[in-house]
C-alpha cells in the first residue's frame, strides 16, 4: 500500500531542520563525555587493584603455621621434612640416595640428634638424658666412643666391635682415672689421681694381675714391680719424710732378700735377708765416710769388717754377739793388733806392736788380771 504524499504544511523548513541537527549533536557530545569519564574511572580502579594485589603477594608473612612441611628435589623426592614426632617437633634430612642422614628431635629428657651413614647405620648421636647428656660416635665395625655426664660423674667409654669396654675415663669430685682393658675385660693399664696423695700408674699382666705400680705418697713416691705369680719382686720408695729412698728386692713368694736405703743424714745401707726374713749381711756407709760390712746370724752380728780414717778393723763374735777376735790397726802403736777374748769379754791374747815398733805377744789368765809378755826388742841397725 502506497503512502500518501506528505502535506506541505507538515514539512519542516530548512532552519528548523538545522536547529534539530545541532540539538542532537550537543546531546551526543555530552553522552560521549560521560562514557569517557566512566571508562577512565574503571581503568584506574582496575590498575589500583592489580597494584594492590602485587604488593600483597611480595609482602613476607609474619607467621606460617602447618603440621607438616616438606622440601622436595627435582625428582619430587622429599629431602627435608619438618613435622611432629613421638615426643615433639622433628626434622629429618635425606641424601641424594634417598637414605635418612640426619634427624633432630625431642625425647622425654630434652633434645635428640641422630646421624646415619649411607648404609643407614647409626654413626653419631647427641641427646639429653634424665641425669645429664650423652654423645656417641660409632664406627662401621661397631666399635664406639661414648661421652656422658650422668649422675654428676662425667665419663668417656670406648668399646670394641663386640661391645667390650676397652678404655674408660671417669672423674669425680674426689678422684679421676683412666682404665685400659683387654678384649677379655681384664685391666692392663690404669692412670689415676686422688686428692690426698696424688697420681697413680698401674700396668697389669694379660690376666689382670698387677705387674708395675707407681703411686705418689704424702712424703714421696713408691714404685712396685710384681713377679709373674703376682707376688712382690721389687719396691722403690721414699718411706718417710726424714729418710732417703729405699730399694727392696723380693724372692719368689714375696720375702725380702735385698734392700738399699739412703739415709737422711748421709750415707747408705745395703741389707741381705735370709730365708727366715732375717738380715744376713749388711753394708753401711756412715756420714764420716767410714764403712762397715756385717754378717748376722739370727739378727745378731757375728762378723764385721770396717774401714775408717784410722784403718781397717775385723771383729768376729760368738752367737750371742760378744766379740772374741778383734784385728785391726793398733790405737797405741804404729802397726796392727789382734785381740782374742773369752766369751765373757775378757782379753786372753793380744798380738801386736809395742811402742818402739817391736813385736809383742801378751797372754792373760781367765779373769784377765795376770799376763805373760813375750817381746822382741828391735836390734839397732
Amino acid at each position: 500500500m502506497l503512502n500518501k504524499p506528505s502535506d506541505p504544511e507538515s514539512v519542516p523548513s530548512l532552519a528548523q531542520r538545522l536547529d534539530a541537527i545541532e540539538t542532537q549533536l550537543s546531546s551526543a557530545r555530552r553522552e560521549s563525555r560521560r562514557w569517557r569519564a566512566g571508562a577512565i574511572t574503571l581503568a584506574c580502579v582496575g590498575v589500583s587493584a592489580v597494584v594492590l594485589a602485587a604488593t600483597q603477594s611480595t609482602r613476607t608473612p609474619d607467621v606460617v603455621r602447618a603440621r607438616r612441611f616438606e622440601v622436595v628435589d627435582q625428582s619430587d623426592k622429599v629431602v627435608l621434612l619438618a613435622g611432629i614426632g613421638q615426643h615433639g617437633g622433628q626434622l629429618d634430612v635425606w641424601g641424594n640416595s634417598g637414605k635418612n642422614a640426619l634427624r633432630l628431635g625431642a625425647n622425654p629428657s630434652g633434645g635428640d640428634i641422630a646421624i646415619w651413614n649411607g648404609a643407614e647405620q647409626g654413626v653419631a648421636g647427641l641427646y639429653a638424658t634424665p641425669e645429664g647428656g650423652r654423645v656417641e660416635a660409632t664406627a662401621a665395625d661397631g666399635s664406639s666412643a661414648v661421652l656422658r655426664t650422668e649422675g654428676g660423674t662425667p665419663a668417656l667409654l670406648i668399646t670394641d666391635a663386640q661391645g667390650n669396654p676397652r678404655i674408660a675415663a671417669t672423674t669425680t669430685p674426689a678422684s679421676s682415672g683412666i682404665s685400659i682393658r683387654s678384649a677379655e675385660g681384664k685391666e692392663t693399664a690404669a692412670l689415676g689421681a686422688t686428692p690426698i696423695n696424688g697420681g697413680m700408674i698401674r700396668i697389669s699382666q694379660e690376666d689382670g694381675s698387677i705387674a708395675v705400680q707407681a703411686v705418689a705418697l704424702q712424703h714421696g713416691g713408691s714404685i712396685g714391680v710384681a713377679a709373674r705369680d703376682g707376688s712382690r719382686a721389687a719396691l722403690l720408695e721414699s718411706p718417710t719424710e726424714s729418710s732417703g729412698g729405699t730399694l727392696a728386692l723380693f724372692a719368689p713368694g714375696g720375702a725380702e732378700t735385698l734392700s738399699l736405703t739412703a739415709r737422711a743424714e748421709a750415707g747408705a745401707r745395703i741389707t741381705l735377708t735370709n730365708n727366715q726374713r732375717m738380715p744376713a749381711a749388711m753394708l753401711e756407709v756412715a756420714a764420716n765416710d767410714s764403712a762397715i760390712l756385717s754378717f748376722l746370724q739370727g739378727g745378731t752380728r757375728v762378723a764385721g769388717l770396717g774401714g775408717s780414717s784410722a784403718g781397717g778393723l775385723l771383729n768376729l763374735s760368738n752367737a750371742s754377739g760378744k766379740g772374741v777376735i778383734i784385728a785391726g790397726a793398733a790405737s797405741d802403736a804404729d802397726g796392727g793388733a789382734i785381740t782374742v777374748r773369752s766369751g765373757a769379754g775378757s782379753t786372753l791374747v793380744r798380738v801386736g806392736v809395742d811402742r818402739i815398733g817391736a813385736g809383742e805377744v801378751a797372754v792373760y789368765d781367765g779373769p784377765g788380771t795376770r799376763k805373760r809378755l813375750l817381746s822382741a826388742i828391735a836390734a839397732p841397725p
